[in-house]
């Protein structure tokens, strides 16, 4: 495969809510160190990333667009482990080229189309996060993907949230893996977003039970893998 492998790996509760009230310190922590031993790489979609990692508001004033074509950008940046954020418009507020999660130190990469400002893709130049242009106005995922193992060795890409990056790579039949944490607990708030939106799309991929491991706080860890692994594989 000469693109990153795809593993949803996702923290839930019992009704597969995916926010709320239910983190559990037993469950909740191996989930974290679970991300490092699946993959070296955390893929997030805008509203994720802006939530815990960019919260700024580059004022794009300051920068020029001169020079700026939409074409991947990838300074020579080395790192153990990378954040990378999907942001179609280009508007993650980075204030440091690195996000700190579980003690590691994880270097930014955007993935994002040319409905970003090419000075939002200056700002970025200024703060060393490379970015990968992913498509005109929506993203080209199997592209993406085929670079992200090109340009930074990410064999295996997992895919953390929120819903709606989750739901855009099942639609694009591209998931090959998903890992589910599971907390004891049950949310019963129909307002929280659930593993996947497709937006009432119909996804007819079919994944099969690989593992299943009991946490110590009466938790659960289950592996799927996908069976008809043919659309979007090559």
């Amino acid at each position: 495969m000469n693109r990153s492998k795809v593993t949803i790996h996702m923290y839930t509760s019992i009704d597969g809510k995916i926010d709320g009230p239910h983190s559990s310190s037993i469950s909740g922590s191996y989930y974290s160190d679970e991300l490092f031993r699946i993959s070296n790489a955390d893929a997030n979609g805008r509203k994720t990333i802006q939530m815990y990692a960019a919260q700024g508001t580059p004022d794009l004033s300051k920068y020029s667009d001169e020079n700026i074509e939409y074409e991947d950008w990838i300074p020579s940046i080395k790192s153990d482990t990378w954040s990378i954020s999907f942001d179609r418009t280009g508007v993650c507020g980075w204030e440091k080229n690195y996000f700190k999660y579980n003690g590691h130190k994880m270097r930014a990469v955007e993935i994002v189309t040319e409905k970003a400002e090419k000075k939002y893709l200056s700002f970025l130049q200024s703060m060393q996060i490379p970015y990968i242009v992913g498509g005109k106005e929506e993203f080209d995922f199997q592209s993406v993907l085929v670079k992200l193992k090109k340009y930074f060795n990410i064999d295996n890409l997992a895919v953390c949230g929120g819903s709606i990056i989750n739901g855009a790579f099942l639609r694009a039949h591209l998931v090959d893996e998903i890992s589910l944490v599971v907390s004891p607990h049950v949310n019963g708030d129909s307002s929280e977003k659930s593993v996947f939106d497709t937006f009432g799309e119909y996804i007819d991929d079919t994944f099969e039970f690989d593992t299943l491991k009991k946490l110590d706080d009466g938790g659960i860890h289950m592996i799927y893998k996908k069976v008809n692994n043919i659309k979007g594989t090559f």
